[in-house]
């Protein structure tokens, strides 16, 4: 069955009276003026940096060197970082229901949107690092991912994956995988540290698009050698306009849909110096999203 339009939606939210509380709960990573870096990881070559970005919990995915064994994509690792989008609380009481929370467990996912703002510092006391080059890529696997594996489809791990490398082989910053092994349903992530997966490597890599969806694919540069262009900023949206019945907090936690709401910002940096070690600006990401209960 063909899900349904807007306009379709819209009609049964009258006719069922659904959608008297709008919800606009609002997210932030770095919530903070003092501009501080992003937490990142360098490269094994020692001269980049990445860090990642999940929209909504982190999914749980395979990890390395176990094929059916999963954790969560973030695993304690300060440099992947969450934003809790898709956590909105249940408040029955209407009296008493805040503008971030839904009066029913049965409501409606509108959409979210984001604004994202990154800062090269240009005072720093190095002058090679006041200029870097930049790529940010947004997307998501095709199957459903969810930080809770019951309403999980997939568990392939961007980490491993989301380049096409050489060899017919699948790269991301910690490893790889043999294509032809994915294909024949096994999950064996490698780590591995090679010139398919170095800074420069992942600047240019092809995308997996086998596996995954692309919204967003980006390179620029930031800093004193670009005419002083300092500031990156963008916004991202995502129009869901979904109907979702769950008691839990997390909406991706729900069987109304096979939807994959699990998506991922990721940010490489460099300063294209042959000795000289990136650093990942200020980068912040303000969220709301607009949810109607009720």
């Amino acid at each position: 069955m063909a899900p349904f339009n807007k306009r379709e939606i819209g009609y049964i939210k009258a006719i069922a009276d659904v959608g008297g509380h709008t919800t606009h709960k609002a997210d932030v990573l770095n919530n903070n003026d003092s501009l501080a870096k992003l937490a990142s990881n360098p490269t094994h070559d020692g001269k980049g940096q990445y860090s990642f970005v999940s929209i909504g919990d982190a999914p749980k995915v395979y990890i390395a060197g176990a094929s059916d064994i999963k954790a969560s994509i973030n695993n304690a690792r300060d440099w992947f970082h969450t934003i809790p989008v898709y956590t909105v609380n249940i408040e029955l009481d209407e009296g008493a229901v805040r503008q971030n929370e839904r009066v029913t467990a049965e409501c409606y996912l509108e959409s979210v949107h984001a604004r994202l703002r990154m800062i090269q510092q240009l005072d720093v006391t190095d002058n090679t690092k006041s200029h870097q080059e930049y790529r940010m890529l947004v997307f998501r696997h095709k199957e459903r991912q969810c930080s809770d594996e019951r309403f999980a489809e997939n568990f392939s791990n961007p980490l491993y994956d989301m380049f096409l490398g050489t060899d017919n082989y699948k790269y991301g910053p910690l490893g790889t995988r043999a294509k032809a092994i994915l294909d024949s349903g096994s999950n064996d992530y490698v780590a591995r540290a090679d010139y398919n997966n170095d800074i420069q490597s992942m600047m240019t890599m092809m995308t997996n698009k086998q596996d995954y969806v692309f919204m967003k694919d980006v390179r620029f540069y930031l800093g004193k050698e670009y005419g002083g262009k300092h500031i990156y900023e963008d916004t991202l949206h995502w129009n869901h306009a979904d109907p979702i019945a769950t008691e839990a907090n997390d909406l991706t936690h729900n069987e109304s849909n096979n939807k994959n709401y699990s998506w991922y910002v990721a940010f490489f940096c460099t300063t294209n110096a042959p000795d000289v070690v990136a650093e990942m600006p200020y980068v912040r990401i303000d969220t709301t999203t607009h949810v109607t209960s009720g």
